[in-house]
Formats: structure tokens, sequence, C-alpha cells
């Protein structure tokens, strides 16, 4: 087999991992507070072999005819490197639920999961049977003194997440900020995880309103067709190279 279509090879898998990163993004385009994502790839360099030997032996002719040349080879492979998410703000829609928030600016939701503290820009919330602050999955959205619970009356909240019954306190909602050069990463779920926030001094928070995917979707669809176009010619190369073989053996190694 031609060595050739190792590399060719990975590059059609880094080609449909894209795809799927793309197809992902696409998935939750109406997903609130889902932030898109973007494979990044690394190049991988085969080690370099010398041609002669050491100690100054004589080589046969067939022996050098064989060897690999000095230095790295012409060869490179793809192999896929991080992920990285882009955490721009989506478009804010009025949707007029008293329980429906969207963070201005910075800063994440906390939310308590059986692994531990989660973050989300999902603010399409609710009250559980035990009336605790909850959000679609049902993790408990954390306040800046733990569970959030909320007894019946007049429901208010701030725009600094302070929340009142009747004009009463209850709680205030936790909204955390991280370094730019430390964002939480993907967790489950589409959660967030990380160990470097902290609380928010002056969130901004839009009662009744959601923030939408910063998905779009004419963008992803692009970037789809372009890498299955790019896929598709990977294919032929491979193609092209079995091909080569397949003559090299059956026509030009056949004895006249």
């Amino acid at each position: 087999m031609n060595r050739g279509i190792y590399p060719i090879l990975s590059g059609a898998l880094a080609h449909e991992r894209r795809m799927q990163v793309f197809a992902n993004n696409m998935a939750n385009v109406n997903t609130a507070g889902f932030k898109q994502d973007e494979q990044a790839f690394k190049a991988i360099f085969p080690k370099y072999h010398a041609v002669m030997p050491t100690g100054g032996r004589s080589v046969g002719l067939a022996q050098q005819i064989m060897a690999r040349p000095f230095g790295p080879t012409e060869r490179a492979f793809v192999a896929p490197h991080q992920m990285k998410t882009t955490f721009e703000a989506g478009r804010v829609r009025l949707t007029g639920n008293p329980l429906d928030l969207a963070i201005q600016g910075r800063g994440f939701f906390e939310v308590e999961t059986p692994q531990g503290p989660r973050y989300t820009r999902n603010g399409m919330l609710s009250l559980d049977q035990d009336r605790r602050l909850v959000t679609g999955l049902g993790h408990p959205v954390m306040g800046t003194k733990g569970n959030i619970t909320i007894p019946p009356g007049k429901l208010e909240i701030s725009e600094q997440g302070d929340i009142k019954v009747d004009g009463k306190p209850v709680a205030t909602i936790k909204v955390m900020e991280f370094p730019d050069d430390d964002m939480p990463q993907k967790s489950s779920d589409g959660l967030f995880f990380s160990e470097k926030g902290t609380v928010s001094k002056n969130p901004q928070i839009q009662v009744g309103h959601i923030e939408e995917s910063n998905v779009n979707s004419i963008g992803e669809m692009v970037k789809m067709i372009q890498g299955m176009r790019n896929y598709e010619s990977t294919q032929k190369l491979i193609q092209t190279l079995d091909r080569m073989a397949e003559v090299a053996i059956q026509d030009v190694g056949r004895v006249v």
C-alpha cells in the first residue's frame, strides 16, 4: 500500500470531526444560552531517520537506494488538538415569563449538579415541587447563600438578581465571572465547568428575557458544505492512490 494514503486519511478524519462539531452547533441553534464550538487541530511530523549507518561501515547499492534520506520526511499528519468555544453573547429575546432571565455581558448562573457546581447561560428557569428555583434539567440554581426557595406570593427579581416576594427579600441569584484567558470548559448537558470563577459584584440581569444561542445557522451551513467538499476531495485522492497501486501491480509488474 502507498504510504501517502495515511496523511490523506488523517485529513479525511479531521474533516469528519469538524463536520460533527458543525452538526452539533446546528442542532443547538435554538438552545437557549448555547455557545458555538470550533474544533482545532495540530500537525504531527514523523521522526526523521538517517541514511547511512554510523561507524564508517560500507553499505551495498541496494541498501543505499532503499534507505530514507537525512532530515524530516515530507509527510505531515493532522490530529485533533482542542475544542474552542466562542463566548460571544447571543441575541436576547423577550418572553414575558418572570422566571426567564438573561445575563447581560459577562457571567454565568451557578447550578448544583450531582457532579458538583456547574455553570450555564441558559436562564429558562422554573420552580420544582419544593418551590426551589431550578433549570430545565432540574438542577437547583444557586444563590449567594445556597439553594433558592421561593415562597408563594408576588415575585419580583431585580436587575442585580435580588429576589423579593411580596416586597420581602428572599435571596440573591449568584452570578459567576471568569477571566478571559481561563474561561470554563464545556461539560455534560450543555453546562460548563471551572474552578476559577469569582462572584460578580455588579451583575446585570434582564428579567422576562432569555439569551438565545450564538450560533449563526447560515455560517454553520456554509462551513458544513465546505467541509463535505473537502472530505470528498480526500476520498478521491485515496481512490486515486489506490488505483495507482493497482495499476503498478497488475500492469507495470506484468511479465511480458
